[in-house]
């Protein structure tokens, strides 16, 4: 085979002609990668965290979507919506049970040491069974 010269060779594979090559500070996708769709679950937890300014008591107050939408709720309950009212103690119910839940996990939740204390101390006790068991004497390790 024979070697090719660079200068006969100036377009071809990942090489093309010199007036279709990119300038320079030019970029080959000027718009750059679309952005994504957002999911409805996103779209709700935007709009739930954008700020709002309502009136309260005479003041103005800036806060979250969220806290305006729970305020209301309330409110609706406390004025006598039935339907409301319901939702609202069903939803109390149910925040006090996970609240609950959150309480007696965090009870249970044993640390590292006291897990390996007691692991040490089973590994003792069935080691001492196995001994005695065997007949095998203490030096036993």
């Amino acid at each position: 085979m024979t070697k090719r010269n660079s200068e006969n060779y100036s377009v071809g594979y990942g090489k093309p002609p010199k007036e279709r090559r990119f300038k320079p500070g030019q970029s080959g996708n000027p718009r750059g990668r679309p952005k994504k769709c957002l999911s409805l679950i996103e779209l709700f937890a935007r709009e739930l965290k954008r700020k709002r300014t309502i009136v309260e008591d005479g003041q103005r107050l800036r806060i979250q979507t969220d806290e305006v939408l729970v305020k209301r709720v309330v409110d609706l309950a406390v004025k006598g919506n039935e339907k409301v009212l319901r939702m609202t103690m069903k939803l109390t119910e149910q925040i006090r049970e996970i609240e609950s839940a959150k309480i007696e996990r965090d009870y249970d939740a044993r640390s590292i040491e006291e897990i390996r204390a007691d692991f040490n101390r089973m590994r003792a006790i069935t080691l001492a069974d196995l001994t005695r068991a065997k007949g095998i004497d203490d030096s036993f390790p």
